[in-house]
């Protein structure tokens, strides 16, 4: 007998397993604030929003991208919040550019509504009709084989999130 042979005979047959079921789908339970505390953004009211950024403002479409480069603070709106991993859905037509919330320094995002779960996010984006949209979650974030985490290397430096719901 070859080794083959003699490994393949060690192995047994693997024991039958009966179908899950129906899809139970994901949990509501859910933490919209928590989840963007994990991915390193923070979630401010306006008021505190006014004191840590009182020089923002929005900008609209006749920017070109470059001209993005300049802006310290973004702020712009968002469709919904995803609590499930604190990403939040936005569309071309809310942007100036679309280069603009990897280019700005900060980042704030306006949030009206909240859905539990990513299913519900590909429902909710069955409604929208857009050309462009992304989801993103919390600032840009990379790190190399050492470890060693940048905050800021491809984008925001800080996202700030702002929940009207």
């Amino acid at each position: 007998m070859s080794a083959r042979e003699q490994i393949l005979g060690k192995i047994e047959p693997l024991a039958e397993s009966k179908h899950p079921g129906a899809f139970q789908g994901a949990s509501e339970e859910f933490d919209f604030r928590a989840s963007l505390a994990v991915v390193g953004a923070r979630v401010m009211t306006m008021a505190e929003l006014e004191t840590e950024f009182p020089g923002r403002r929005r900008y609209d479409k006749t920017l070109d991208g470059l001209s993005l480069a300049e802006i310290e603070v973004l702020e712009i709106d968002g469709e919904f919040g995803v609590a499930e991993n604190g990403a939040i859905w936005l569309l071309e037509e809310a942007l100036p550019h679309r280069v603009a919330p990897f280019i700005c320094q900060h980042l704030v995002i306006n949030v009206k509504k909240i859905v539990p779960h990513m299913h519900a996010a590909y429902e909710e984006l069955g409604k929208v009709n857009s050309g462009f949209g992304l989801f993103l979650s919390g600032p840009s974030k990379t790190a190399d084989i050492e470890q060693s985490l940048v905050i800021g290397a491809h984008g925001a430096r800080s996202l700030t999130v702002v929940i009207h719901a």
